[in-house]
């Protein structure tokens, strides 16, 4: 009986004893070393473990360094911490790589950051990055997806393509109705001709090359207007950019009438404007839309006989003009008196009888 007081009693002891020692062994915690001033009740009530509940003031970029911005404020926890340990991983700001895969295969060389940004990979500041390229974006290729030059960029590869426009453009080079490019043999430098806002019109296309610059009143026309397309044959043939009358015959015959006027339509009219002509005839040479010979013509044939191919050479004394007889009887008391035209004009140079 005394045995069995003394054992039950050792085992009073020892429960006495085991009970506050393994009360006072703390469980392990499942993330790992926590940052100082963290506590489990910060996250974890006593009524449930799950599901954990962040503080409203914890900063993540306190405790690791590494902010949740954009699209990772809404990334659970295990998102990155695989296993819950919370000590692990540590990153850097902008080392992606460490958790994404890299879309372009090791194709850029740059940091993802200067691209991508923590809200969508899909929101890129293509423009930018483009100019970077050394194949700005401008005119149309701004509203075109990067699909349509990219054709394989779901699978990431944005470089190694040709920039020449015929790369891209062949088709429309080969198929264009207007202007038949392949039988003409035009380069397939477009942009010698086109710029990038459209195709049509050529804006760029530099006449100049041609022999015939485009320019005053030329600027403003159409090609349909000099070529018959498609084949972009000429309608007319003129000889340089001073043959006017090439291709304005019908507009210096209703506009002169026949009355002799040289062809030589630069010597009276500009490249702006058939309106306005500036020739002086009255000023620079004889008067005759003004004074005594005044409506006394009907054609430049009446005095420049050798028109047009010598407006230099005239005559006074041609035509029913100043007859001899009337002529030698006005002239009776004038010394030296020639009936000659050259000898008219010498003493009549304005055109009065008076001089």
């Amino acid at each position: 009986m005394r045995h069995r007081t003394i054992a039950l009693a050792g085992v009073l002891v020892l429960a006495v004893v085991a009970g506050p020692v393994s009360a006072q062994q703390s469980a392990p915690n499942p993330h790992g070393p926590l940052p100082r001033g963290l506590d489990c009740s910060d996250c974890h009530t006593a009524a449930s473990w799950k599901p954990a509940h962040l503080p409203p003031d914890f900063d993540h970029r306190k405790w690791s360094g590494f902010a949740l911005d954009g699209r990772h404020a809404s990334v659970s926890c295990r998102g990155c911490h695989l296993d819950l340990k919370f000590d692990a991983p540590r990153i850097a700001q902008d080392d992606c790589a460490s958790c994404h895969a890299d879309f372009h295969h090791g194709q850029f060389a740059q940091a993802c950051g200067e691209c991508h940004n923590a809200t969508s990979f899909a929101d890129v500041p293509a423009i930018r990055i483009h100019a970077q390229s050394g194949f700005p974006l401008t005119g149309a290729h701004l509203q075109v997806s990067c699909q349509s030059c990219h054709y394989d960029a779901r699978g990431g590869n944005y470089q190694n393509l040709d920039r020449q426009c015929i790369a891209c453009h062949r088709k429309e080079f080969e198929t264009v109705k207007s202007i038949d490019h392949v039988a003409q043999g035009f380069p397939t430098t477009c942009l010698q001709c086109h710029d990038t806002r459209a195709w049509a019109d050529a804006p760029a296309f530099d006449h100049a090359m041609t022999g015939f610059p485009l320019v005053g009143a030329h600027v403003r026309l159409r090609c349909g207007s000099c070529h018959i397309q498609p084949g972009n044959a000429l309608k007319f043939a003129p000889s340089g950019p001073n043959d006017c009358i090439a291709c304005h015959q019908a507009d210096f015959e209703r506009a002169h009438d026949n009355r002799g006027f040289p062809t030589t339509c630069l010597d009276c009219h500009t490249i702006d404007s058939f309106h306005g002509a500036s020739f002086d005839h009255d000023g620079k040479f004889f008067p005759i839309f003004s004074g005594a010979h005044q409506g006394r013509w009907n054609a430049c044939t009446d005095c420049h006989q050798a028109a047009p191919s010598d407006y230099s050479s005239f005559t006074c004394t041609s035509g029913g003009c100043h007859a001899r007889g009337e002529t030698d009887a006005r002239h009776q008391e004038v010394r030296n008196y020639v009936y000659d035209s050259q000898a008219c004009y010498a003493c009549h140079a304005s055109g009065r009888g008076g001089d």
